[in-house]
């Protein structure tokens, strides 16, 4: 109870520092006072935290919270706790709608290429996923579209224009700094029915923690739960990388992260849990951005979240090993 509530602490005091924070020194009594007084409010200010600094920190929150909670996802579908959000090649679907987009020249919006892409490499995934009998060979299938996708991608840049090129680079770094408050929002209604659909099929995760023929034999429905899977994957998945760019390590860090400072409880108890642990490391991670940006040094999104995440996950290896010796 005691860590649950540090850990809400924490949370709201690092989105009350993401939205008071910047380069924009904002006079906060000033500004509270004029808006419940019906005053004239500083048009800077609030065009500062109504299109940039809420925005951005609401766009943290949803995907560092839908991201954890899909790398916990994956982690039981594939009982493997190496799985992430990205096995799917989901991803790569949004990186080859922006290539596309971008690398191309056409007029289109690098959101809107992304998330078609990843619809696309959705619809493959479930049209295969409708054929094979393991969640396994469903991985495979989706690593094989990857590097497929990738290939693609490789051989568009090869013939792009330098600004072209450039443009696709920093969209590859990630941000939560582009989203609008209608991004924003968008992606917090999917984090909300991916985490009330993970409440409702909490006993059917537990139930397949304890393998897939135990699984079935006590009534999971195993082909209506991978449909389900790849569904709530594809959609919240595709909507973050279409507004944030391909975000590394959040999801699959963040259940482990969560592990290390809690006991071991069934899927219902954990989701708070690790959402919370998500929304807070993709505000810290963006923290670090945003300092970084004020020393005119620039560390790109994905950079920190790899200093942050390749730690934990090298902790989980090594953990592993020392339980077989």
């Amino acid at each position: 109870m005691k860590t649950r509530l540090a850990l809400l602490v924490m949370m709201i005091v690092a989105l009350g520092l993401h939205v008071a924070l910047g380069e924009v020194h904002i006079d906060w009594g000033a500004f509270f006072s004029a808006t419940l007084m019906g005053e004239e409010v500083n048009d800077l200010h609030a065009t500062v935290l109504r299109d940039v600094r809420v925005p951005r920190a609401l766009m943290a929150m949803a995907a560092g919270t839908s991201l954890g909670w899909l790398g916990l996802l994956m982690q039981t579908w594939f009982r493997n706790p190496l799985a992430g959000p990205g096995v799917l090649g989901i991803t790569s679907g949004g990186s080859l709608g922006v290539a596309l987009a971008v690398l191309l020249g056409l007029s289109m919006p690098a959101w809107m290429a992304a998330s078609l892409g990843c619809f696309a490499v959705l619809l493959l995934i479930g049209a295969g996923a409708r054929r094979f009998v393991s969640p396994v060979t469903t991985l495979v299938f989706g690593l094989m579209i990857s590097y497929a996708v990738s290939a693609a991608v490789t051989v568009l840049q090869s013939s792009a224009t330098a600004e072209a090129l450039q443009t696709f680079v920093f969209w590859g770094m990630g941000t939560f700094g582009k989203a609008s408050v209608s991004q924003a929002t968008l992606c917090l209604a999917l984090q909300a029915g991916l985490g009330i659909w993970m409440m409702r099929r909490s006993k059917w995760l537990d139930m397949w923690m304890l393998g897939e023929d135990m699984a079935q034999t006590m009534g999971v429905p195993k082909s209506r739960l991978h449909l389900e899977i790849l569904l709530m994957t594809g959609l919240v998945l595709g909507a973050v990388t279409s507004v944030c760019g391909p975000l590394a390590f959040l999801g699959l860090a963040t259940p482990h992260v969560y592990r290390f400072f809690h006991p071991k409880r069934g899927h219902l108890s954990s989701i708070q849990g690790v959402g919370a642990w998500g929304a807070l490391l993709a505000l810290a991670a963006d923290g670090v951005v945003r300092f970084t940006d004020s020393m005119s040094m620039h560390w790109p999104l994905n950079a920190v979240l790899a200093i942050m995440g390749a730690p934990v996950v090298l902790a989980v290896l090594w953990k592993r090993t020392h339980d077989w010796s």
